[in-house]
This record gives structure tokens, sequence and C-alpha cells, in this order.
């Protein structure tokens, strides 16, 4: 049976601790800091344990730039009472405020608003490919593009800045004077 995203979810926060940090799996990029968006998220069932149900959230690098083609990063957070504080980090840095009770979370509408969050990656093997894995969320308004990200960054813009004057150049031949 395929899995579903559901428009909200009802969560009982009561008992989770105020924050943790944590993990998920996904496609590979440098380790570091990134902004993501999130773009979906499934309600799962583990295989082995049918009880154990899990959110697996689809993410998008927005910053660096250079890495927003970089493929979909999975976060996975658990619906187990004592993992919801993963959750919860999220919901937080999405911009939700989580009280210590049951709450519905309105899981549709961060997809739809394509919520931002910053978030850690870390290198993780995984069926002998290596894959990037979330170590930690937090507010996208707290990321801060590393010196070397933002050089890159600079260098790219120059060598596409040379590349289009080069561009415009070829364009202003004319044809018949050659």
């Amino acid at each position: 049976m395929p899995s579903q995203m559901p428009a909200k979810l009802s969560v009982d926060f009561s008992n989770v601790a105020d924050r943790k940090e944590g993990g998920g799996r996904s496609a590979h990029v440098p380790e570091g800091d990134y902004v993501v968006q999130v773009v979906g998220c499934e309600l799962k069932k583990k295989k082995d344990d049918e009880g154990s149900k899990y959110l697996n959230w689809r993410l998008q690098i927005v910053k660096p730039e250079k890495y927003k083609n970089a493929g979909i990063i999975y976060f996975v957070t658990s619906l187990k009472e004592e993992a919801l504080w993963n959750l919860r980090n999220f919901l937080e840095d999405v911009g939700y405020t989580i009280p210590k009770k049951a709450v519905d979370i309105p899981i549709a509408k961060i997809v739809e608003a394509k919520k931002l969050l910053g978030v850690t990656l870390m290198d993780d093997e995984y069926n002998d490919k290596v894959k990037s894995k979330v170590s930690a969320t937090f507010k996208a308004s707290a990321y801060e593009e590393t010196p070397e990200a933002a050089d890159e960054t600079e260098a790219e813009e120059e060598a596409s800045s040379t590349a289009d004057d080069e561009d415009e150049e070829l364009e202003e031949i004319d044809v018949d004077d050659l």
C-alpha cells in the first residue's frame, strides 16, 4: 500500500524534552550547513515494526545556491514518544511554537508553503554509498554562509559574468563582414 501525506497529524508533545539533536538519510553534498525548503512528506511505517510510524520529510537545498540541484535530502522524524524531540526541533525551526500538549501538525501547509529551515549535513555510509545525513536542524535565519562558500559563489559569478561578456561580444559580430 503506497504511503500518503496526511493533511495534518495529531501528536502529543506533553512529555517531550524541549530540544535535542538528531538524524535522517539522502543525496550527497559536502558536509556543512545548508538552507533547505520542505518539498514533501510521507507518513510511513517501519517494515519490521508496524506500530512504529515516522514522517519522511523531503528537503531541497536552496543555499548555498550552487547545490540547488544536488537532489533531495530526506529527513526522518520518528513518531515514538522518546524521539518526538526531533520533530519538535524541526517544527520550531520552520516557525511553529509547540506547546506541551497534543497538537495537530499542519503537514500539508508546511509542504505547500515550502517552509525554510537550516540543516547541518554530515556524511553517512548506507548500502556502500556515501549519503548526506541531517545531523541537526536550525532556523534558516541563523544560516551563515562560510567564507569559502561565499568565495566560491563570487568566483562562479565572476566566471559567469566573463562568459556572459564573451557571449555578448560574439553576438556583436556581423556575419556579412566576414
